[in-house]
């Protein structure tokens, strides 16, 4: 075959000019290239071809070629080699026929004319991967998918980042004619399709948000998780070439970009939307932003979104207020508000109640030091409370030294160990919460400069436990600090830091203060971050060897207890529903905190009363530190089985993947009191002090997830079902048909495993494969009484 070719070639070089003319009617030559429209000829310049080499590429579809027979290949859709012999065949090339010209030849030739490009829709899966490179802008920076509510492939807006400034173009799929589909740099007809449809469908109760430009769109989903965030393509000229309809019904608030063009396509959107949505309403940015400013962008210190959102104002008002920043926006202001038909009355409003903490969680030296550190403050008494038991957890276990086992105090449940090892977010309802101020005091708590050197030499105390601030960045991250370390590397630090004490080898205890669990959230949604899985090892076990081939990090028995912090506001950004799910959120106790009372000058602590509290509680962490296992007096066992079906009960929605390891963390916190108390074992009155704490924690966590769900779909199906029962297929019809099996199932299993909805197998006419039929299970007094049966029966099977 390359034979043929390298013929072709040679017998057309002399005559290229008239080849390309004809392969593409309707161009012109400039210079040394032939200009024309598209690979299907016509007027224009994106198609461009060298009448020296016959090499060439049509920017505006990707499409390049190296000679004149890979560009006749691409004309009529066919094989290089095809192609190759059609040229032959035509322009008698080995053969006697005579080259004709151009005027008689063309209806001979295959056909070359013109034809008009038809979107094929959805996008094929068998379509090859969209271009990343175009021949004028060169390689994308950013790729946007437009997709159907089903989340099939309909089109692509594509970025190219400039040296004065950036283009963003389409990118469909299509055919000219009966060519062969390919993809093209060109819209879609009119009217084309939101971005963020899939949105729509997977949260169909939630409002929508709508901004302008892609980026936007991601940015906007990121900050508000529980909005639906939308856009359209074009900016802000194209608002009346897009497909709104999907938003009929639905609660729309729009943000506009913050220049002129931006604040008028939100009033042009806003008449478009008047009728057909439930309301309409728009968010004007302060104007202290900079012009132009978006959700995409760095915002100022100070601002947050997710609180700005909330002074979204009538459409009427938008327009007033705009009409006096943009005087030009005024004569064409003429919109209407879009009423909400079923909005709720005043007295339906519900506010949910702050959670009360109860000083029963504070018993002994622990209720001495809160009532102390909060005396004069502003400081929450929970969130001392917690901190001082996590950096008491921090101290007491895992010194190699500290007991014949070296392992520390425990307590077994089956052959699980629960040490006292505990992790706790404070949550402020605000950056004023006063969250921080809890650490201070537990660092001067856990300070020794009131101790006598006879008395810690008395006691057997090692070092305290290693200090960290954070912030928590990866598994890896938090494996290093606790490794194992070799005697090279400990040779090593100690001849870098010579000043420092020598800790003693197989010390794992670390105490990790983070003041911006924001931030440690955000890492867990990186692609291939640890964080969330290392959490969880070192919660569980205190062991992490993932199964990497470059440089893994083994830890076992490593001892961290983490305190971290987070804004409510931050919190509503940064938590997405995965961590929760998944077992992040429960490894945690979640604790609200918010300024106790207004104080302009705090005092610091009277030294005469912090001293004994700190001798006394390292007395307490070094007679700690000597305890192995542990376990509950008669007393505290009749206690704990009384409300273990309390503790164990399933909870649904977010809230309940935060709170559904409450046996766990009660069990770990009653320990906790116990050595606090300066027991070998745990009574009833550590066992009420766990109570206290656990149900401050989880009152907390439903303060600030309750009214969430841990996933819309297992809200929706709960819905359906309560119409009545429906079969597999039934049930599937009533999701639209667009929830595939895969998500679907283990949604289906895990709400049966909750006990939240029965199935039944149903055989028809006693043949063939059984029906699955789900219902909603009704909770009633009769099925908790045979709960409570099923787990006291499990209990006297206990060994």
């Amino acid at each position: 075959m390359s034979g043929i070719f390298q013929e072709v070639k040679d017998g057309l070089q002399s005559r290229l000019v008239d080849v390309v003319q004809e392969l593409l009617p309707g161009g012109r030559v400039s210079g040394k290239e032939y200009l024309c429209g598209s690979l299907q000829g016509g007027s224009g310049d994106s198609c461009r071809t060298n009448l020296e080499t016959g090499k060439g590429s049509d920017f505006a579809s990707g499409d390049t070629w190296g000679d004149i027979i890979g560009l006749a290949a691409k004309v009529w859709n066919m094989r290089q080699g095809e192609a190759a012999r059609e040229l032959s065949k035509q322009y008698g090339i080995g053969t006697a026929q005579a080259f004709r010209p151009a005027a008689t030849s063309s209806a001979a030739l295959p056909t070359s004319a013109p034809a008009t490009f038809a979107p094929v829709l959805p996008v094929p899966q068998s379509a090859p991967e969209p271009p990343r490179h175009h021949p004028q802008h060169g390689q994308a920076s950013q790729m946007w998918r437009y997709e159907d509510a089903q989340g099939r492939a309909l089109a692509y807006a594509v970025r190219f980042d400039l040296k004065d400034g950036k283009a963003v173009l389409p990118l469909c799929y299509g055919q000219y004619g009966n060519n062969r589909p390919q993809w093209a740099w060109k819209a879609l007809p009119e009217p084309r399709p939101l971005y963020g449809l899939p949105k729509l469908t997977a949260m169909p109760d939630a409002p929508v948000l709508l901004v302008e430009g892609e980026k936007t769109a991601d940015a906007a989903q990121r900050y508000f998780p529980y909005h639906a965030a939308l856009t359209w393509s074009g900016g802000s000229n194209a608002v009346g070439k897009a497909d709104f309809s999907p938003l009929q019904g639905r609660e729309v608030i729009i943000w506009p970009d913050n220049d002129e063009p931006g604040f008028a396509a939100a009033l042009e959107l806003a008449k478009t939307l008047a009728g057909t949505t439930r309301s309409v309403a728009i968010v004007q940015p302060p104007d202290t932003l900079p012009s132009a400013w978006d959700l995409a962008d760095q915002t100022e210190q100070g601002f947050m979104p997710q609180v700005h959102i909330k002074t979204a104002m009538p459409v009427t008002e938008f327009a007033s207020r705009a009409a006096r920043r943009f005087p030009g926006l005024g004569p064409s202001v003429s919109v209407t508000d879009s009423q909400t038909p079923d909005a709720p009355e005043v007295e339906d409003i519900t506010i949910k109640e702050w959670p009360l903490f109860s000083f029963d969680a504070c018993p002994g030296i622990l209720g001495e030091f809160v009532k102390l550190a909060t005396r004069d403050s502003e400081a929450d008494p929970a969130a001392i409370a917690i901190t001082a038991l996590v950096r008491f957890c921090a101290e007491v276990y895992g010194h190699a030294s500290g007991n014949a086992s070296g392992q520390g105090p425990h307590i077994y449940v089956g052959e699980t160990v629960h040490p006292p090892r505990l992790f706790a977010v404070i949550c402020g309802n605000s950056s004023k919460a006063r969250k921080g101020t809890s650490r201070h005091p537990v660092t001067k708590l856990f300070g020794r400069e009131h101790c006598y050197l006879a008395d810690l030499r008395e006691w057997g105390l090692p070092l305290p436990a290693r200090e960290s601030g954070g912030p928590l960045s990866t598994g890896e991250g938090l494996a290093h600090h606790v490794r194992d370390e070799t005697d090279e590397e400990r040779e090593r630090r100690q001849r870098q830091n010579p000043n420092e004490p020598i800790r003693e080898k197989g010390d794992k205890r670390l105490i990790i203060q983070d003041e911006e669990f924001a931030s440690g959230l955000a890492c867990t949604k990186r692609e291939g971050n640890t964080l969330s899985m290392g959490i969880r090892c070192f919660w569980d076990s205190g062991d992490y060897a993932p199964l990497t081939k470059n440089n893994p990090i083994t830890v076992r028995g490593a001892h961290i207890n983490i305190i971290t912090h987070i804004t409510m506001q931050e919190l509503a950004v940064c938590l997405g529903e995965v961590q929760a799910v998944n077992g992040f959120g429960n490894r945690f106790l979640w604790i609200c905190a918010r300024r106790s009372k207004l104080v302009a000058l705090p005092s610091r602590m009277p030294e005469t009363e912090l001293a004994p509290l700190q001798r006394e509680m390292w007395r307490l962490v070094a007679q700690a530190q000597k305890r192995g296992a542990m376990s509950m007096n008669a007393h505290a066992l009749e206690l704990w089985e009384s409300i273990y079906p309390e503790l164990s009960h399933e909870h649904s929605g977010l809230a309940g993947s935060i709170i559904n390891r409450a046996e766990a963390q009660t069990l770990r916190l009653a320990l906790v009191y116990a050595l606090l108390d300066g027991q070998g074992g745990i009574d009833e009155t550590h066992l009420q002090a766990a109570l206290a704490m656990w149900r401050y924690a989880q009152e907390s966590a439903l303060y600030i997830f309750g009214d969430r769900a841990a996933d819309p779909l297992e809200e929706r199906i709960l819905e359906i079902l309560k119409q009545g029962p429906l079969a597999a297929t039934e049930l599937s019809a009533a999701l639209n048909r667009n929830v595939p099996k895969e998500r679907l199932q283990p949604l289906l299993q895990q709400l049966e495993a909750q006990r939240r909805i029965s199935v039944t197998h149903i055989k028809q006419n006693g043949r063939g494969r059984p029906r699955l039929v789900f219902a909603l299970r009704e909770i009633n007094t009769v099925n908790e009484e045979n709960e409570n049966n099923e787990s006291n029966e499990e209990k006297s099977a206990r060994p």
